[in-house]
């Protein structure tokens, strides 16, 4: 969600000689409560070049519980409620491709040691589909890595998946950057057996 995408499970390597036989967070903490800032979105001048017209633009509050895991001299895990408002915003093309993008805020969910996550992360891999898409899709498979691809000015691991959609099977295309004290996914839900460029270079974020 540094510049480079954020993981799912976010992994981190710190010595715990200090914390061994503590608690890694207390129990029973209040949500975690924040906004984005200011939106991703595709100009119209590229979007119409790519095909796409505007489909969703809008702004929406996601709830998920993040997952902590601290790993180290010992090993402790625990989680938090976090409640978002993010950024929508959806592109749609007649032959039945899709192009959209969620920005979320950068939640810090802990203070000692700093832990920043994107709450997107934390959603069903379904739902941040119909988040930034606004199509449903079923049967998300695993995601694998195919190369990079540069949005925002920060080049990152593209990753793929399959799915089925309303009209049958799709492949996705997702992309995730950490900007400024947002984080921005993007996603791409292409037809089988249709060209799967995707206009990523072309993304762009006011301030």
């Amino acid at each position: 969600m540094t510049g480079v995408s954020l993981t799912r499970r976010w992994l981190i390597a710190t010595s715990m000689a200090g914390l061994s036989g503590c608690g890694f967070l207390p129990e029973e903490q209040e949500s975690v409560e924040a906004s984005a800032s200011q939106p991703a979105y595709l100009p119209a001048s590229a979007a119409s070049e790519a095909g796409y017209t505007a489909a969703v633009e809008s702004k929406t509050t996601v709830e998920t519980t993040v997952r902590i895991d601290l790993l180290g001299d010992v090993e402790m895990t625990n989680s938090r409620k976090a409640i978002a408002t993010v950024f929508r915003r959806a592109y749609a093309a007649d032959d039945g491709r899709r192009f959209g993008l969620v920005t979320a805020p950068a939640v810090e969910v802990y203070k000692q040691p700093e832990i920043i996550r994107d709450p997107v992360t934390a959603l069903e891999p379904a739902r941040v589909v119909e988040l930034a898409t606004d199509a449903s899709v079923e049967g998300v498979s695993e995601w694998s890595k195919d190369g990079t691809a540069t949005m925002l000015d920060t080049e990152v691991t593209l990753r793929t998946a399959t799915a089925t959609g309303e009209s049958g099977e799709v492949v996705l295309d997702r992309l995730r950057v950490r900007v400024g004290e947002d984080s921005v996914t993007a996603m791409v839900l292409t037809p089988e057996g249709t060209d799967r460029s995707a206009p990523f270079e072309a993304v762009k974020r006011d301030g």
